[in-house]
């Protein structure tokens, strides 16, 4: 939250004005966090304190941050800087609602993890818990401001952002002490379904698959998961599948039969239909718009 004169010129780095405020993105997933002041949060930011002592209001709530505190912000926040120590030092992500989506529909443990940030939006986390933060948060950010990027850069990244998100929420929930509140038949069976789905490899297509091993009928699993979050189990499903089958095109050195064979479609043909019908073009098409891009 230290506020930054950057002037690199990495084609990969760039900013968006914040009122009185700058976010230095790095890429238009995640970037450290700037200094937030009199401004409205146009995306997902965490941001650990490292050092002194800062006020703030979010959405008119006063609030202060000290040295192990973390404070989330969602898209649409307001939040204005009160004043700060001249010690002040804190380092944080950025991510677009798009990224923040994918992440946050892994399976974590606690299904109102959400809920519970949104209602303590600065929370004091332990040392181990803020070690890790900043760990995460160096060799993130080395990898994307890394010069010349490498055939799996993106693919490293990702998986780093990942894991970064299952060891945290971890830390988190011992720091927390969070519980699962008033969680139905429903909830549990909707938990059980998306760890399913984590645990399989490669992961059945087939609602009807996950409703025999959750001895439910298929019609009673798709109920209950339109319940829980809104969505269909085979859109669930079908978003898990694309992460396996997106990871696997990030490696070039894998060819598009073995990628087949691995996540256990029944021929190139029907792989590629998928794969167009899901993310709008061919395998091939994607990986080269990939390359492009990395």
């Amino acid at each position: 939250m230290k506020k930054t004169n950057d002037n690199t010129t990495n084609k990969n780095k760039y900013e968006i004005s914040l009122e009185h405020s700058r976010i230095n993105f790095i890429t238009d997933l995640i970037a450290p966090a700037g200094n937030p002041e009199n401004a409205t949060v146009p995306t997902y930011i965490s941001i650990l304190c490292t050092k002194g002592h800062g006020e703030l209001t979010l959405n008119g709530l006063a609030l202060s941050i000290n040295k192990n505190d973390m404070l989330v912000c969602a898209p649409g926040d307001i939040v204005e800087n009160k004043g700060i120590s001249d010690d002040f030092e804190s380092c944080g992500f950025a991510l677009s609602k798009q990224f923040y989506d994918d992440l946050t529909h892994i399976p974590l443990g606690l299904l109102n993890t959400r809920v519970y940030i949104s209602e303590h939006p600065v929370m004091t986390i332990s040392e181990h818990a803020a070690h890790l933060f900043i760990q995460y948060y160096e060799l993130i950010r080395s990898k994307l401001s890394a010069p010349a990027p490498t055939k799996h850069h993106q693919l490293v990244t990702d998986l780093l952002l990942e894991a970064f998100m299952y060891e945290f929420h971890d830390a988190l929930e011992i720091t927390t002490n969070a519980r699962p509140v008033h969680f139905t038949s429903g909830d549990n069976l909707f938990k059980q379904f998306l760890e399913l789905i984590l645990q399989s490899h490669p992961k059945p297509r087939s609602v009807v698959w996950y409703a025999d091993q959750l001895n439910v009928t298929p019609k009673y699993l798709s109920c209950v998961t339109k319940q829980c979050s809104g969505e269909t189990a085979s859109t669930i499903i079908n978003r898990y599948v694309l992460e396996d089958v997106k990871r696997n095109l990030k490696r070039p050195e894998k060819s598009i039969k073995e990628i087949v064979c691995e996540l256990d479609f029944p021929s190139i043909s029907f792989f590629g239909k998928y794969v167009k019908k899901h993310l709008g073009v061919a395998p091939k098409y994607y990986r080269q718009n990939l390359g492009v891009e990395i």
